[in-house]
């Protein structure tokens, strides 16, 4: 369950991003004009620790957020309209005030912008889907993102 819990919200919106790389999406801009702020991720560190503490001992749950990992979603709006199809896992990310795009890809955008910061090159292959704020932003927060528990592996 551990690992699940790791990579579930992870992979939840990893699929646009190889997506992206194959063919142009043409909401792209969502992602690389995103702002980060470190509320927005306090919040979504929150709401992943309750969803995955509370899908340990809820079955259904557990099914439920498996299902929305699995969910083919090849571009941006179809990985946001995965919080439409699993309202049960939105409804975490929405009580600590996420918005489904929020929700479905701020654990992208950060991962792809810390990435950047640790691998330069990457920005090649991704030009339209990191921000130079976004980059900044890892820059100055690498302490306290390894940190949360999304990102910290637990």
């Amino acid at each position: 369950m551990t690992r699940f819990c790791i990579f579930a919200v992870i992979l939840l919106v990893a699929t646009p991003a190889l997506a992206a790389q194959h063919a142009p999406d043409p909401d792209e801009h969502i992602l690389r004009d995103y702002v980060l702020t470190m509320t927005k991720l306090k919040a979504y560190d929150t709401a992943y620790t309750s969803l995955t503490t509370a899908a340990k001992t809820d079955k259904s749950l557990q099914a439920d957020v498996e299902a929305a990992s699995s969910e083919a979603s090849p571009t941006i709006a179809s990985t946001i309209a995965r919080m439409d199809h699993h309202p049960r896992v939105y409804a975490f990310f929405q009580k600590q005030g996420l918005s489904k795009t929020e929700a479905a890809l701020l654990p992208l955008i950060l991962l792809d912008a810390c990435t950047a910061v640790q691998y330069p090159q990457i920005l090649k292959s991704m030009p339209g889907m990191i921000g130079p704020a976004q980059i900044d932003f890892c820059k100055a927060n690498q302490a306290t993102i390894k940190t949360m528990k999304v990102f910290a592996g637990q």
